[in-house]
């Protein structure tokens, strides 16, 4: 993780991976049966129970810290950078501005464009990039973009090299092959991200990223009326997030289907951070709709 001060302090998780002694058996169901469902594929998950009352009740973590290509679901994020620094009344988030249009619509030249906005009002003299990378640190995510570097985008010609691909990030594929990638992040640095956007505004320490969180969700609620996400194949209502999907030729690695988001069922929420590189759509939303089955069968036996 890169240095920062902490915006939060949320509770520790009650199960993590390594003290499966307070695991229930439920929980333990759940996890062996998506371990087995994942097995020989490419695929990562960082699968986050939370009840009623803030709490994480159980974490299932497979290949949650190896790093996949990010695509799009970076952006989710974006919206909390966004209503974090610029003050309320500068605020330009209705339909047809570059930060609807990024989040909602996924606009890569808009995304850019919202990178290169917010920093106008971040302190420092980083550049775009860094100053979106340094904000994600200080929510406790551990990667970063190392460019945004679209056709038409201002932010051409920004880097962070802190996270530019070297033999000890790079991406490996299931032919067992390792490359490079410019914008990496894990299954685990997603579920951060949306446990800031679930839980958050009952742990922030301050009013203004209480505010930020609280406007974040209402965007991130927004759905495009003609593109459904893989999660929302498989769990059309109750959905939250955002996706990333790179088709084959994109990158080496091969196609990359990746959906992270907040999925609310009867009484609980759970967090689900979900990415794949070379593996085809159907083999994706057949592991989707597992993830939908066990959160189905916890939430009605819990």
């Amino acid at each position: 993780m890169l240095a920062g001060s902490a915006l939060f302090a949320l509770p520790a998780a009650r199960t993590l991976a390594e003290d499966w002694d307070a695991e229930t058996p439920l929980a333990a169901s759940v996890r062996q049966t998506l371990e087995a469902a994942f097995a020989g594929y490419t695929m990562a998950l960082d699968l986050r129970g939370i009840n009623a009352n803030n709490d994480e009740e159980f974490r299932v973590q497979i290949n949650a810290f190896n790093l996949y290509p990010v695509a799009s679901c970076f952006k989710a994020f974006l919206t909390l950078y966004y209503y974090y620094f610029v003050p309320p009344d500068a605020w330009q988030d209705g339909q047809g501005t570059a930060l609807y249009s990024a989040v909602v619509f996924s606009n890569n030249v808009e995304t850019g464009t919202v990178l290169a906005d917010v920093a106008n009002w971040v302190r420092g003299d980083e550049n775009a990039i860094q100053k979106f990378n340094n904000f994600l640190a200080r929510i406790g995510m551990g990667n970063g973009l190392r460019t945004w570097d679209w056709p038409l985008a201002p932010t051409i010609g920004f880097f962070d090299e802190r996270f530019a691909p070297s033999p000890t990030r790079q991406v490996v594929g299931g032919d067992g092959q390792r490359y490079d990638v410019d914008n990496a992040f894990t299954a685990a640095d997603l579920a951060r991200g949306y446990d800031i956007l679930t839980r958050g505004a009952a742990f922030a320490r301050s009013e203004q990223m209480r505010t930020a969180i609280i406007a974040a969700n209402e965007l991130l609620a927004v759905r495009n009326p003609d593109y459904r996400s893989p999660i929302e194949f498989v769990f059309p209502d109750g959905y939250q997030g955002k996706d990333g999907i790179l088709p084959v030729g994109d990158i080496p690695i091969g196609r990359v289907v990746n959906d992270a988001g907040v999925l609310t069922l009867g009484a609980g929420r759970y967090i689900v951070a979900f990415m794949s590189a070379g593996e085809s759509e159907s083999r994706a939303r057949a592991a989707l709709q597992e993830i939908v089955n066990q959160i189905t069968l916890y939430e009605s036996r819990r």
